[in-house]
């Protein structure tokens, strides 16, 4: 999956400047949703789901219209634990009948109902971007919980995203507020491997259902998937964290 100038890379190995950070991204038949690719991921598994309360303007719309994330996690998981810091949000989410959302600090240790059992994945379904030093903040979770936890699902927005650069020429650059970076595959590859965690896997897809955009040139994102809106990355602890 990695090229091998990819990997040096990741090591600063022989490098003085900048490289071709070269993906091998095959053509697709079909374009992933990131909400399918993680569901498929998740069936039948464990799982933790990290920032799970979504936006508070949100959340009440996704649940009436039967697409509140968390929600579709717990019907496909086998068990599934939210996690949020955000509690007032929590407590919206518990009265309307969501009951397995835990307020917590996730970076640390005391989290009792993680370090009982053990978890398949850790879910991070457009988290990274929103914290202000990624790296401290996946080392800290290994650091408190890696023993528990097999592997993390990662999702971010994709800087080289087509949709998003045909706005550069106006000058113009359309961003949640509240996002502290733009990933590539490249960076997002760096912080997690600076992180200690080894990199299984990284894909492309689309945040949602293909927009417009996407639908008009849709063979153009088949034959070159770097250019969809949104990275996936699979990873895991290179050790238990002690």
């Amino acid at each position: 999956m990695l090229d091998k100038t990819v990997m040096d890379a990741l090591d600063g190995k022989g490098l003085i400047d900048s490289i071709y950070a070269e993906f091998y991204f095959p053509p697709i038949d079909r374009i992933k949703i990131r909400p399918n690719l993680i569901y498929s991921l998740c069936a039948e598994k464990n799982v933790i789901h990290l920032g799970c309360t979504d936006h508070p303007q949100l959340i009440d719309r996704r649940i009436d219209a039967g697409i509140y994330p968390h929600r579709q996690l717990t019907y496909v998981a086998a068990k599934c634990l939210g996690v949020d810091i955000n509690a007032e949000a929590a407590a919206h989410v518990q009265k309307r009948g969501i009951d397995n959302v835990l307020v917590a600090d996730i970076t640390r240790p005391g989290i009792s109902e993680i370090e009982v059992a053990d978890w398949d994945w850790l879910v991070m379904a457009d988290v990274l971007e929103h914290i202000g030093n990624p790296v401290l903040f996946l080392m800290k979770i290994g650091e408190c919980y890696g023993k528990n936890i097999r592997g993390i699902i990662i999702t971010v927005p994709n800087a080289l995203a087509y949709s998003l650069n045909q706005l550069l020429t106006d000058g113009k650059e359309v961003v949640n507020y509240d996002h502290c970076y733009w990933f590539t595959p490249y960076t997002l590859c760096k912080v997690v491997h600076t992180a200690g965690l080894i990199i299984d896997d990284v894909q492309m897809c689309s945040y949602e259902n293909p927009p417009d955009a996407i639908r008009k040139n849709i063979d153009t994102f088949k034959q070159r998937p770097i250019l969809l809106n949104t990275i996936a990355l699979t990873a895991h602890w290179a050790e238990p964290a002690l």
